[in-house]
């Protein structure tokens, strides 16, 4: 998709990876984001519903509010082992990983034309992620039944862990059925197409532009619950404004493009990463989605100030390190308000 609009645009001094790598500085949400991870869980910082529930888990025991049914729940009645190790959980996990890339090398080698202009970032570049991910899922499931019969496990529970791995999975898969429906629903409507043309059409100071992208973007990645999606619609406008105004602009309109997208996809209810999240930590899915969306503010507060820093000085660094000053300022308080308590 880079690769189509700096093409589209007559921009030759970068390659589309080069574009890409060179645009990681400017992701200013990804950043606010991994660090507010850490700094949540090292110092301990509970904000809004997630203090209800972290009070309840350490006073009663309980990790999920019992007035609700926790999606994607193992019945305790199953049978059990002793002959399990640790290596049991790591070997399919790591089987996972190391099929997962090891087909992606495979399916990007084999779309390269010309074998003689192979290197990693070309494989990269023309990788099939979707099959790399199935063979890589087919390869860790290999691995797992390998595992379980290693052991000497009665082969009759294997039917019954694979009937309960599906019944545990049903509630998400429920969830996203009807979450796509919705996002097809707003697709028909061209809900993104729309908002992005008002953007488009009006008379924009360009300083504004990525704040105003990564704004737009965040608004349709929550609506329609897909951060990719939003690639899709929004990449193409920010190269369309740009190359009408500053093509300069171009790799820090993108960039706020990407960081957008992330930000409403982790905001939404009806994203699949969201869904899938709840479900993989047995949580109710709403409360999940309450727990994350203060924190997931935040960092969007503090990537849109990075952003305006970004718009009115073109510089990179001077915007990442006033999104640094933020969370530092922000992880003071409230660790200190955490220890207080």
């Amino acid at each position: 998709m880079i690769a189509t609009i700096l093409t589209t645009h007559g921009v030759t001094e970068f390659t589309p990876l080069g574009a890409f790598m060179t645009m990681i500085p400017m992701n200013y949400y990804v950043f606010a984001a991994l660090v507010l991870v850490f700094a949540v869980a090292y110092f301990n910082i509970n904000i809004g519903s997630m203090k209800v529930h972290e009070d309840r888990a350490i006073q009663t025991g309980q990790v999920v509010d019992p007035s609700k049914e926790a999606l994607g729940e193992i019945k305790e009645d199953l049978p059990t082992s002793d002959k399990g190790t640790i290596g049991n959980l790591v070997w399919p996990i790591l089987s996972l990983i190391i099929g997962t890339v090891a087909s992606m090398l495979y399916t990007g080698y084999s779309a390269i034309e010309d074998k003689s202009a192979v290197d990693i970032f070309a494989i990269f570049e023309n990788t099939d992620v979707s099959a790399s991910l199935l063979y890589g899922g087919l390869f860790g499931l290999a691995i797992t039944i390998i595992l379980f019969f290693s052991r000497g496990i009665n082969g009759r529970y294997l039917p019954l862990a694979i009937i309960e791995g599906v019944k545990s999975m049903l509630p998400a898969i429920y969830i996203l059925l009807f979450a796509w429906v919705i996002v097809d629903l707003i697709g028909q409507l061209s809900t993104g197409e729309y908002l992005a043309g008002i953007v488009e059409k009006s008379n924009l100071n360009l300083s504004y532009l990525p704040v105003v992208m990564f704004i737009l973007a965040a608004f349709i990645a929550f609506a329609t619950g897909t951060s990719w999606g939003t690639f899709g619609i929004m990449l193409p406008i920010a190269g369309e404004i740009t190359a009408a105004t500053d093509i300069n602009m171009l790799l820090a309109a993108m960039a706020a493009v990407l960081a957008g997208s992330v930000l409403g996809d982790h905001c939404s209810p009806i994203s699949d990463t969201t869904i899938l999240s709840s479900t993989g930590a047995g949580s109710h899915h709403i409360d999940h989605v309450l727990t994350q969306l203060p924190y997931a503010l935040i960092g969007g507060g503090v990537a849109t100030i990075g952003y305006l820093v970004l718009g009115f000085t073109g510089s990179s660094l001077v915007g990442l390190l006033t999104i640094s000053i933020l969370l530092v300022g922000f992880i003071f308080i409230f660790a200190k308000r955490a220890k207080a308590v």
